[in-house]
């Protein structure tokens, strides 16, 4: 069994005066001692793209032997790349902060600082393979724009990622392999809910910033390729959840759990071996 501890949305910043980088080490020391095998980020490493919490983030991984290709995986979220709104009046003009982002110098300075995680090329989508397990890292975040990305978080798989894709599933590589997308952006569309009415209202409300664009198509995709888990962040709420026969684990909530309880909690996914009779993946929810 291949043990892989997925987490997401820690927004750390270098001074950590929000006490997130605290957070990532009691969340690092709880996966330690768990013996996982291997470690992926789905997004939101940090609150804004910054070298230097970009690199505190790092450090703090490679102080756990989180840090090489074999051991860690990382993909962006839309903090990593845009960053977040400060409170006040400067909030109100994030939309133009985003407007002038430099999207792909972002994206190359967060390729950059953890090339060491990547499988070659520092691109997006990409594939990792480890034992019988494909890693399929994309980059969800769509670029700005003033109708579909007024303030940089919401998503969109674009149609040179679907012929990246293509490429990689059509890949003699996978073949016989369990496949993992990891992603940023949430696949479950925002619907009010009873176990979670705090939420759910939240995530309702503010939907016009968080969701992915042309969602059923690319699950259609996911579907098409015979994708065996989806890893993905964003709403701040771990969950494990299944859409139109795509499975889909969020561990969002490890960090900064936005929900009605304010239960920390993290997945572990545990992916049988090439040896094993077992053959079904198995996620653990841990509470912290």
């Amino acid at each position: 069994m291949y043990i892989i501890a997925h987490i997401s949305d820690l927004h750390i910043s270098y001074t950590d005066e929000n006490g997130n980088g605290k957070r990532l080490i009691e969340l690092l020391k709880d996966i330690e001692k768990r013996n996982c095998d291997h470690l992926i980020i789905t997004g939101d490493l940090v609150e804004n793209p910054d070298a230097r919490d970009f690199h505190f983030v790092k450090g703090i991984l490679a102080h756990f032997d989180f840090i090489e290709s074999d051991k860690l995986t990382v993909i962006p979220g839309n903090h990593d790349i845009f960053g977040g709104a400060v409170k006040g009046i400067e909030g109100l003009y994030f939309s133009t902060v985003c407007k002038n982002t430099d999207y792909e110098s972002n994206v190359e300075l967060f390729a950059e600082i953890y090339k060491g995680s990547f499988p070659e090329k520092l691109t997006y989508p990409n594939v990792k393979i480890i034992n019988n397990i494909a890693l399929i890292g994309i980059n969800s975040i769509d670029k700005w724009s003033e109708d579909m990305n007024p303030e940089g978080s919401n998503g969109k798989i674009t149609e040179e990622d679907y012929e990246k894709l293509d490429q990689i599933f059509s890949s003699e590589e996978l073949k016989d392999k369990y496949k993992i997308v990891l992603m940023h952006h949430h696949l479950n569309k925002e619907k009010l809910r009873d176990d979670m009415p705090k939420h759910s209202l939240w995530l309702k409300v503010i939907s016009y910033k968080m969701k992915l664009h042309k969602r059923k198509k690319f699950i259609e995709y996911l579907k098409k390729h015979k994708v065996n888990l989806v890893l993905h962040g964003h709403t701040h709420i771990s969950e494990v959840y299944n859409i139109k026969g795509v499975s889909v684990v969020n561990s969002s909530a490890g960090a900064i759990p936005l929900t009605d309880e304010q239960i920390r909690k993290y997945n572990l996914i545990n992916v049988p071996g090439l040896n094993d009779e077992e053959k079904i993946i198995k996620i653990e929810t841990i509470t912290l």
